[in-house]
C-alpha cells in the first residue's frame, strides 16, 4: 500500500490528497460534503448513474482511518444526498463506528430528518481552537464564535481549483481555502469528499490561502480564486 500523501497547512495540522484534514495531537479527522449515495438518489429520481461513488467513498474513509488512526471522525455536513440514501448513508456510518472512538456529524442542508432521527447530529463542533460548522449557516453560527475558536471549519462550498495548460487544456481540482476572518482567527473551508462534486470557485476574503488536492501532490496554490471558474 503507498503511504498517504500529505502537506502540512499549519502547526499539527496535516491536508491528505484524499480530501481529509487530520490534526496529529488533537487525534481528529475531518471531511466534508461526501454526499453519500448520490447515485442511489440520484437514481430514485430518474437519473442513470454509474455506481462508483458509494464503494470508493467507503473506501476511502476506512484507508484514512487506517493511515491516520484518529480518535474522532468528524463529518462536517452534508453526509447524504438526499432523502433517498439514508438506509445506505446509515449503514456506512455503522460500519465505521467500530474503527474510531467517536464518530461527530454536523447537519449540513443535504442531511434529511429520515436519517437525523437515526443517528445522532449537531450543528457545531469545538475541539481546542477549533469550530466547526457546516457552513450553509455560516454567519449565524459565526456570530457565536469566540477568539479562543482560532479556526471556523466548514464545508458546503466545494472549492476547487481550475488549472490551464495556456493551450487549451483545463484541469478542476479540489482544494481546501483559507481566509482571514479577523487578525486572530481564519475561516476554513473544507474540499468536498465526494467524487461526485466537480467543485467551483469560491470567492474568499483577502489574505487567502488555496491547498490543491491532486490524487499523488498536495500543493499551495498561488494564483487568484476568480480563476476557480
Amino acid at each position: 500500500m503507498k503511504p498517504p500523501v500529505v502537506a502540512q497547512i499549519d502547526h499539527d495540522v496535516l491536508l491528505d490528497s484524499r480530501r481529509a484534514v487530520i490534526h496529529t495531537t488533537q487525534g481528529w479527522l475531518a471531511v466534508a460534503d461526501i454526499h453519500f449515495g448520490y447515485e442511489v438518489h440520484r437514481a430514485k429520481q430518474g437519473a442513470l448513474l454509474p455506481g462508483f461513488g458509494m464503494p470508493q467513498i467507503e473506501q476511502a474513509l476506512r484507508e484514512l482511518i487506517a493511515d491516520h488512526l484518529p480518535r474522532r471522525l468528524i463529518f462536517v455536513g452534508d453526509i447524504m444526498d438526499g432523502s433517498g440514501s439514508a438506509e445506505e448513508t446509515l449503514k456506512l456510518l455503522e460500519s465505521l463506528q467500530p474503527h474510531v472512538a467517536e464518530i461527530i456529524c454536523i447537519f449540513g442542508n443535504h442531511d434529511r430528518a429520515v436519517l437525523r432521527k437515526n443517528w445522532p447530529f449537531v450543528e457545531t463542533h469545538r475541539e481546542p481552537g477549533f469550530l466547526f460548522s457546516h457552513g450553509h449557516h455560516f454567519k449565524t453560527v459565526e456570530s457565536t464564535a469566540t477568539e479562543a475558536d482560532r479556526v471556523h471549519i466548514t464545508g458546503h462550498e466545494h472549492p476547487a481549483v481550475q488549472l490551464r495548460d495556456g493551450a487549451g487544456l483545463r484541469l478542476k481540482l479540489p482544494a481546501l481555502v483559507r481566509e482571514k476572518i479577523t487578525d486572530s482567527r481564519e475561516r476554513w473551508v473544507l474540499p468536498a469528499f465526494s467524487p461526485w462534486a466537480a467543485g467551483g470557485g469560491y470567492q474568499a476574503g483577502q489574505p487567502f490561502e488555496q491547498w490543491i488536492c491532486a490524487p499523488s501532490r498536495v500543493w499551495r496554490y498561488e494564483a487568484p480564486l476568480r480563476e476557480a471558474r
